[in-house]
């Protein structure tokens, strides 16, 4: 040992192949210049790292699709106030809009109510963020 470094202890795995697989990783080592040892060692690295990325794309998978069905929910669900608060709209605005006074005052409904809405997304908007990032989590 040098003075001043130590052994970092390498395990060893072992296991047996058929003769024609040796004889294959002996043909790749001396192609690419490197032992046996080395050979086996870049093909197991390789694999489990593709093992892990392999993992890694399934998760990644799952959670689009759970990120999809949510937005197809949220979707789902505007369209269907939307129909309804256009009818409600619809209502209000033919019921008013017979005199100058009734037409100003449905303005100025409308007017405080897509103020209020704006307000209430920003804070729903901000409310989805957070579930989204705790859902994206490990």
């Amino acid at each position: 040992m040098i003075e001043g470094k130590r052994r970092v202890f390498k395990p060893k795995l072992e296991t047996k192949v058929r003769r024609e697989e040796f004889q294959r990783v002996s043909a790749l080592a001396a192609l690419e210049g490197k032992t046996k040892s080395e050979v086996v060692r870049d093909a197991v690295l390789f694999y489990l790292a593709a093992k892990e990325d392999e993992a890694y794309q399934a998760r990644e998978s799952a959670l689009a699709q759970e990120i999809e069905a949510m937005a197809n929910r949220v979707c789902a669900m505007l369209a269907r106030q939307g129909r309804q608060i256009g009818a409600v709209f619809e209502l209000t605005y033919s019921n008013m809009s017979g005199t100058k006074e009734g037409k100003a005052a449905f303005e100025a409904a409308v007017t405080t109510a897509n103020q209020k809405m704006a307000r209430s997304v920003q804070k729903d908007e901000r409310d989805l963020v957070e579930a989204m990032k705790k859902a994206a989590k490990p």
